[in-house]
C-alpha cells in the first residue's frame, strides 16, 4: 500500500509554526482619542459570487466576522470601569496588549478611515512610541469634545454667547 506524500510546509526549517505561543505574544499598544472607545473586530476576507443584472455572476471581496475582538478604552471616564485610566497628557487612552494580527487586519481594512487619517487612533509595538505619538498630536480633535459655554461658536456655528442679565 502506498503511503500518502507529506506536504511540505512553507516555513523554513527550525522556525516556529504560526500557531504557537510566539504569535500570541506579538502585541501592540493602541492609542485612542474617541470618548467612548472603539471595538476592533477581526474579519476574514473571502470571495463570494454576486449576481449581476442581465445574468451572470462576478466575484466580490467580502469580509466575514471571525469572532475575535478587542475593546479599546475611550477617554471618557465611566463609573465602575475596572480598567485603569491609562491616559496620556495629550488625552489619548492607551490600551496595551492588543494582538498585532488583529490590529494589522483591522488597519488594512480601515486605513482610508477618518479615524486613521485624522490620527484619532494609532498603534505601535513599542509603548513609549505610542506615548510619544500622543504628545506630538495633542492638538488633534475628534469633533466629540464638549462645548465650551463661554465660547460656543468655536464648535457650533451661528450661536453667540447671550448677554448676562443685569442684577
Amino acid at each position: 500500500m502506498a503511503q500518502p506524500e507529506r506536504q511540505q510546509s512553507s516555513a523554513p526549517i527550525g522556525s516556529a509554526p504560526s500557531n504557537t505561543v510566539h504569535s500570541a505574544r506579538e502585541v501592540v499598544s493602541v492609542a485612542c482619542k474617541m470618548p467612548n472607545g472603539l471595538i476592533l473586530r477581526g474579519l476574514d476576507r473571502t470571495i463570494v459570487q454576486e449576481l449581476v443584472q442581465g445574468g451572470g455572476v462576478r466575484d466580490v471581496e467580502c469580509y466575514v466576522p471571525n469572532g475575535e475582538q478587542v475593546v479599546l478604552g475611550g477617554t471618557a471616564a465611566r463609573y465602575g470601569d475596572p480598567r485603569p485610566p491609562l491616559l496620556t497628557a495629550s488625552g489619548y487612552r492607551i490600551t496595551p496588549n492588543v494582538p498585532k494580527k488583529l490590529w494589522d487586519d483591522w488597519y488594512a481594512a480601515n486605513k482610508a478611515s477618518d479615524l486613521v487619517k485624522n490620527r484619532i487612533i494609532f498603534a505601535h509595538t513599542d509603548h513609549a512610541s505610542v506615548e510619544k505619538f500622543g504628545r506630538e498630536h495633542d492638538h488633534v480633535v475628534t469633533g466629540l469634545e464638549g462645548i465650551d459655554p463661554k465660547n460656543p461658536q468655536k464648535h457650533v456655528r451661528g450661536i453667540a454667547p447671550a448677554e448676562r442679565p443685569a442684577k
